[in-house]
Formats: C-alpha cells, sequence, structure tokens
C-alpha cells in the first residue's frame, strides 16, 4: 500500500511540474505564459447587449433587443510571433463571426499583419467598439461607406513613431464569410498628433483607399442605416461586382449595359482633440464609385425604395456616382473625467471612471452621406445620448437616434440601450 501510494505521488508530481513551472497573470485578465517566456495565451472578450424601440414614420421597423456583441478573444505569441483569433458569436456561424484572425511579426520596425484585420482607414473605423462614444460608428466607416467591408483577408504594415502613425495595406475583396473571389483593394493611413498631453491632444489623420471588384465578387455598397441599427436603411451608391454573379440575382441581364466588375476610390480625412473632459471629433470622406450600367424600374425600386421614370426600353441608367460623408461629434464627462488617447493606434479610448460612483458622460453627433449623382439621395442621422461608465470594464449606454432620408422623405426616430462588459 505504501509503495502504490509512493508511485501515485511520483506521477502527480511528473504531472505537476511543468504545468507548474508557467506563469499564470490575472492582472485586468488571464495570461498564461511558458516558463522559458516563449509561447503565451491571453483570453479577453466583450458582450454587448442592444434593445431598439423605434417611433416609425413611413418604413416600419421591428423595435426588439439582440446581443449586438459576443466574443471570445484569444491572443499572445509563440517564439517571435504573435497571433490573435477573435469569433464573435452574435454573427449566425462560424466564418460570418471571424474578427482579427492573423500573424503579426516585427518587421522594418513595425509589425507585418498576415491574416483577416480591420482596414487601415479612418479613426472611428480603427476604434475599438469598447471604446466607441455613440453606440453605432458613423457613415464615413463600414457601417455606411465602406458597407460590410470592415475585416477583409490580406497582408499589411503598421509602425508607429512618438506622435505619428502609419499603416498600409493590400487585401482580397472578401472575408472568411464572402465568396472567393479575385477583387483584391489597397488602403493606407497616416496620424499626427501635434499637441499631446495628459489632459489635451490635437490630433490629425489622412487615409487613402482603392478596390477593384472582379470575377466573383460581391457588389460594392455604401448604405446607411439613418436611424439606427436594425431600422430601415438606404442604399447610397452601388459598384457591381461580377456581372454574371450579381445581375442574375435580379433577371436584368437585358438592361445591363456596363462591364463585369467595378472599381472604389476614397479619401478621408480626420480631425479630433481633447481639452479637459471635453473631447470633438470629426472626418470628411470623399468616394466614388465605378458606375456604367442600366438597371429595370422595378430592380431600381428594389434598391432604392423609390420608384424612378426610367427608358421603359433602356432601363435606369446609373453613371459613376461621387459619395460625400461627414460627421461631427463631441461629447462632456460631466464628472471630469478625460479620454486618453492611444497614440499607438491613433485613436483615443474611453475614459475610466476616478471614483467608485463611476462616470458619466454626455454625447452628441451630426451624420451625413450623400450621392452627388441621383437627385436627392441623401441620409441624415442626428444623435444625442449619455453614457455610464460603472467602473473601466461595465458600461451603459443610451441614444436617442433622428433619422432622416431625404430620398424618401422617411423621418423614423429610434431609443437605443446598451449594456456592455469586456475583459
Amino acid at each position: 500500500m505504501r509503495r502504490l501510494a509512493a508511485v501515485i505521488a511520483a506521477v502527480s508530481a511528473a504531472l505537476a511540474g511543468p504545468a507548474l513551472a508557467d506563469q499564470a497573470k490575472t492582472r485586468g485578465n488571464l495570461e498564461i505564459t511558458s516558463d522559458d517566456g516563449q509561447f503565451s495565451a491571453e483570453l479577453g472578450g466583450r458582450i454587448h447587449f442592444d434593445a431598439y424601440l423605434f417611433d416609425d414614420d413611413i418604413e416600419d421597423p421591428v423595435s426588439t433587443s439582440e446581443f449586438r456583441r459576443t466574443r471570445i478573444t484569444l491572443s499572445g505569441h509563440a517564439y517571435s510571433w504573435k497571433y490573435k483569433l477573435e469569433q464573435d458569436f452574435a454573427a449566425g456561424n462560424t466564418q460570418a463571426g471571424f474578427r482579427d484572425v492573423y500573424l503579426s511579426h516585427e518587421f522594418f520596425g513595425g509589425s507585418i499583419t498576415i491574416g483577416q484585420f480591420k482596414v487601415y482607414r479612418g479613426m472611428e473605423e480603427l476604434t475599438s467598439s469598447n471604446e466607441l462614444t455613440e453606440m453605432e460608428r458613423p457613415f464615413a466607416s463600414a457601417t455606411g461607406l465602406y458597407e460590410g467591408r470592415q475585416f477583409q483577408q490580406g497582408i499589411g504594415w503598421h509602425n508607429h513613431w512618438q506622435c505619428t502613425t502609419a499603416g498600409a495595406m493590400v487585401y482580397n475583396l472578401r472575408n472568411a464569410a464572402g465568396p472567393r473571389n479575385e477583387g483584391l483593394g489597397a488602403a493606407a493611413r497616416f496620424t499626427w498628433a501635434p499637441f499631446n498631453s495628459e489632459w489635451s491632444t490635437v490630433h490629425l489623420g489622412i487615409s487613402a483607399s482603392r478596390e477593384d471588384a472582379n470575377r466573383d465578387s460581391d457588389e460594392i455598397e455604401a448604405v446607411a442605416n439613418y436611424a439606427g441599427r436594425r431600422g430601415p436603411s438606404q442604399l447610397i451608391a452601388l459598384t457591381p461586382g461580377d456581372a454574371g454573379f450579381f445581375f442574375g440575382d435580379y433577371g436584368d441581364q437585358e438592361f445591363y449595359l456596363g462591364n463585369p466588375g467595378g472599381h472604389f476610390d476614397s479619401v478621408g480625412v480626420e480631425l479630433a482633440a481633447t481639452y479637459g473632459p471635453l473631447y470633438a471629433q470629426a472626418e470628411y470622406a470623399y468616394a466614388k464609385f465605378d458606375g456604367d450600367y442600366a438597371v429595370s424600374q422595378q430592380t431600381f425600386d428594389n434598391w432604392f425604395d423609390r420608384y424612378p421614370n426610367c427608358d421603359p426600353y433602356f432601363g435606369c441608367f446609373i453613371g459613376d456616382q461621387d459619395v460625400r460623408s461627414w460627421y461631427v461629434m463631441g461629447s462632456w464627462m460631466i464628472t471630469g473625467e478625460h479620454k486618453p488617447y492611444n497614440g499607438k493606434k491613433g485613436v483615443f479610448k474611453s475614459a475610466k471612471p476616478r471614483s467608485e460612483w463611476g462616470a458619466w458622460e454626455l454625447t452628441a453627433r451630426y451624420d451625413t452621406i450623400e450621392n452627388r449623382d441621383i437627385p436627392d439621395l441623401q441620409a441624415n442621422s442626428t444623435i444625442v445620448g449619455v453614457n455610464y461608465y460603472h467602473n473601466p470594464r461595465v458600461r451603459f449606454m443610451l441614444n436617442l437616434v433622428f433619422g432622416d432620408d431625404d430620398f424618401t422623405d422617411d423621418k423614423t426616430k429610434q431609443l437605443a440601450i446598451r449594456a456592455q462588459m469586456s475583459w
């Protein structure tokens, strides 16, 4: 019996020895590092639970609730390579839920990233959803001008030097859930913070991108959800992807006059500043959507929600479309906190409460997007809100959204509420 006990003790010690050599850190999250420092794994995540109540006008959206985001994130390093694997379980299926999924390595003073990650364009676009001032991003982002093209598969390089950042990438026009296609895109962003102190910062930025649709590419769209998420949406512009893939869905082959594929170009400028508890941010983006195609009156109405006067034989012709979008946003931390600046990414982070009673923030934003080549095709959104930071990881948000679709004259309003936790 003693011999059996000795054997069990020896085996237990042998199994436990290597595990005890690894180091676990629990400051703010859970991180495990091997005893030689060559491997690490850090577990993170976020839960965003939303509720929407609509005051409908012409459109009739459904007031509802949903899990906006439910993500688990695993990140760390293996020798000199870093990795990140993030899955959003609110997306519906595994591939649609892929967010940041990549490998990265130091390269020429910065880091090179390979896999799926955010395209380097726009300040609000690159701000984490945990740090957003309003519940949804403005039209000058993948919520509008770059509809559905926030995370793309490709390779990019990014670096920062004291008060500046620079990044560039090339990518395929697909994410993990999208169809395999031969479309290609490229984007670059540069930022500069000429003044950055503990309690005040001035930020300037510029970005540009180009996307070329090709075989099996989806259409390239700009869409405005002008009354908040789950509310009515307005198609602003469209460049067709593969002709057979896209126009076959609408039975409009007899009206199609253009060539397969098309391209999209954009440029954006950024301006943001903090002064103590006050914060202001603005972006302007210009984009050109390649056109030169025609569709039937019925298809035009399906797309844009308004029946036009088109030629009965040649349909509705849509040429190149110039789209402009801009917004102005501000906030006031009425409890005196300050939004810190993330100099590595060129974005601002959420304020952290200074007391055990939490922090309060008043917010407002005016947002607009317009297609200059289709008369009256413009949508606007005005938001007033309040955020309560219970602690650095838990936040509650309330947004009152006043939507305005000039094209259809719809003026739906939304009351949106969020409970949010991240770790």
